[in-house]
């Protein structure tokens, strides 16, 4: 059974969580082939004007590679990244963990593997990467290694689309909860989009508070209350909260 498109929220009630690859951008055949359009770049500058505090990213990529490729549109936008192992907020500053030797030795472990396999390795802040969407058939093996890897060293492996990762233990909801306990969030009702099955903890974390999560995928089985078919629809639906937010009041 389909779910239903999600209304527009009153933006000044609530705080959207908005994963990226995938919901904000679409996904590409290698982690650095996404890109960032202009009007995805002033949508997010709109947002974290009209919204102020109450935006945040939520993603399995690092502050720094976020930084990157969003630059100045994250002004005023909290981000939560590394599945939420790091954040950095207008109030907190950014808060991050330090690597530890299990991490760096599993490193060392699964990226002479990726090499070995065919395998996209993508290092992280954080964690580490192994990408199959170019050779789906290494997925068994892929994931087998990561999560045998993950389990000798105390470390945590979650599933993606295309792709098993290696990180220091964080999740989504975990972020979502933690941040909307900010100044500006506290009381909001939370909105968290995202099209993985890494973003189901969202989903479950926002509806809990009294808010909903939106899948941005075919239907499927999942938490969220609400689908949008893509990323197109998710920029179209943003714009909307940023328009309604900018409309006079009676």
């Amino acid at each position: 059974m389909d779910l239903p498109p999600p209304p527009i929220p009153d933006p000044a009630r609530t705080s959207l969580f908005l994963d990226f690859d995938g919901t904000l951008v679409d996904l590409a055949a290698t982690p650095d082939g996404v890109t960032v359009s202009p009007e995805l770049g002033t949508l997010l500058r709109r947002l974290g004007e009209t919204m102020p505090g109450r935006v945040a990213i939520v993603s399995g990529r690092s502050v720094a590679q976020l930084d990157a490729m969003l630059g100045d549109h994250l002004t005023g936008i909290a981000i939560a990244g590394s599945h939420g192992a790091e954040r950095r907020t207008p109030d907190e500053g950014h808060v991050q963990p330090d690597r530890t030797a299990p991490l760096e030795r599993a490193v060392a472990e699964l990226q002479p593997y990726a090499d070995a396999n065919g395998l996209i390795f993508e290092a992280k802040t954080l964690g580490a990467t192994l990408h199959y969407r170019a050779d789906p058939s290494r997925e068994e093996a892929a994931v087998a290694m990561a999560e045998e890897v993950a389990a000798r060293h105390g470390l945590h492996a979650g599933r993606g689309k295309m792709m098993i990762e290696v990180r220091l233990p964080g999740d989504k909801g975990s972020a979502l909860r933690t941040l909307i306990d900010s100044a500006a969030m506290k009381g909001t009702e939370p909105w968290f989009l995202g099209d993985d099955v890494t973003d189901e903890d969202g989903f479950a974390a926002a509806q809990a508070l009294g808010g909903a999560g939106i899948l941005v995928d075919p239907p499927r089985t999942t938490k969220a209350r609400y689908r949008l078919d893509d990323v197109p629809a998710v920029h179209d639906w943003l714009t909307k909260i940023a328009n309604r937010a900018t409309e006079p009041t009676a």
